[in-house]
């Protein structure tokens, strides 16, 4: 028996393109799933405290008024407790601002302020991230947090973990 007939079948039972086409689609499901499998990462430990540095910038005193210690933060979008307030430090905000002679400054603005806050939180330690309230947390992420009285905008300046 040929191993290609004269139709162009393989053994005389599939054709050579579809024969390809198929191999193909198959390579391709196998290496997707692989990737799926492998990509997942390697969990060190869960519910670690980790304490997580968050600046808030260009607030106005009720913002600040309605950020306490001891209150719970959480995710504005995913409503999951981001964690716990244990320190809060405010400073006044300052900008870049251009003077006559063609230098910049960094000058305060009034009333307006810049929070630091260092939160407690429980997460998620792997080998290639800290996740903290279901969400992937690294130096330099923005977050929209909430609690009770206010919503705003929260960039990590630091992580440790405890």
């Amino acid at each position: 028996m040929k191993f290609i007939d004269n139709k162009g079948r393989v053994f005389g039972i599939i054709n050579i393109i579809d024969l390809t086409v198929l191999l193909i689609i198959g390579l391709l499901i196998v290496g997707g799933g692989y990737k799926i499998l492998n990509s997942q990462p390697e969990v060190i430990e869960e519910g670690q405290k980790v304490l997580v540095e968050l600046e808030i910038s260009d607030v106005r005193k009720p913002t600040v008024d309605g950020i306490k210690e001891g209150d719970l933060l959480y995710h504005y979008d995913r409503g999951q407790v981001f964690g716990k307030i244990i320190e809060k430090k405010v400073e006044n905000y300052r900008e870049a601002v251009p003077t006559s002679d063609g230098k910049v400054v960094m000058a305060e603005v009034p009333e307006k302020y810049t929070v630091k806050l260092v939160i407690e939180a429980k997460g998620t330690v792997t080998d290639k991230v800290i996740i903290v309230g279901g969400e992937h947390t690294r130096i330099g992420t923005q977050f929209r947090v909430k609690n009770r009285n206010i919503a705003v905008f929260a960039t990590v300046t630091g992580m440790k973990v405890k």
